[in-house]
């Protein structure tokens, strides 16, 4: 019997020219107050349900030039695998792992903040150790693999189908093992972006549709990030954050 190939709409998106400098100048060159609410929940999140230095393996779904999900995972992990589509991207990530630039400190200060617990060591040496670069699809995570993970504006930006979307982010959660903390945020009712010279899809998803759609997956919260930031772009209402563990 042959096995015949799913076609997503997601597949069909220019993910290969997606211009990752662009995207990184314009999202993650500097700390929003946005960001400084998501670092603190995170922080304080894992480090209710986790100790730091045990032997975990971390998962951040499609981190494109975003680094904060996995130093929020680095004091937990041996290993946080980065797992991206995007070829660019994958370039991207692997130069900064190795040593990533100045900008991110502001965020690593941060988590620091709100851990229990000041993080040891170097981060930029413990990223350029831990971080495992994996190129693949949301839709091919292996099932019960990781102990901890992060997921961030990806779900609801990488197709225009809804059916695709609720797909993908349940994809995420059940590659966690049973009872892996988790922490995945979304754009609200976004509706499309672009990068360089390419348009990008999304689905503009509500909390609600957050909430129904982790339901049977995992036990979570979701809420709504309030800033005064001006919006990163046009197109979307807010930030959603989910943080939950996998069950």
């Amino acid at each position: 019997m042959t096995d015949v190939k799913v076609r997503r709409e997601n597949d069909q998106h220019p993910w290969d020219r997606f211009d990752s400098e662009a995207y990184f100048k314009k999202n993650y060159a500097s700390m929003r107050d946005d960001d400084r609410q998501i670092l603190q929940r995170m922080a304080e999140f894992f480090s209710a349900h986790l100790e730091p230095g045990q032997r975990r393996y971390g998962l951040d779904v499609g981190p494109g030039t975003n680094l904060y999900p996995a130093l929020t995972m680095l004091p937990f992990c041996e290993s946080i695998f980065l797992w991206e589509r995007s070829l660019p991207n994958i370039t991207w990530l692997r130069a900064e792992t190795q040593r990533f630039r100045p900008s991110w400190d502001a965020f690593w200060g941060q988590l620091n903040r709100f851990r229990k617990g000041r993080a040891q060591g170097d981060p930029r040496l413990r990223l350029a150790r831990s971080a495992r670069l994996c190129r693949g699809s949301i839709f091919d995570l292996p099932e019960h693999s990781w102990d901890m993970g992060t997921m961030f504006f990806v779900a609801e930006s990488i197709t225009s189908d809804y059916a695709e979307f609720r797909e993908a982010t349940r994809a995420f959660v059940r590659s966690l093992k049973p009872g892996a903390p988790f922490v995945a945020a979304f754009m609200e009712e976004s509706k499309g972006y672009r990068v360089g010279s390419y348009d990008f899809p999304a689905v503009p998803v509500t909390i609600d549709d957050i909430r129904e759609c982790l339901s049977d997956v995992a036990d979570s919260k979701v809420e709504r990030i309030i800033s005064d930031d001006p919006p990163l772009r046009d197109g979307y209402s807010g930030m959603l954050l989910a943080l939950g563990l996998a069950r």
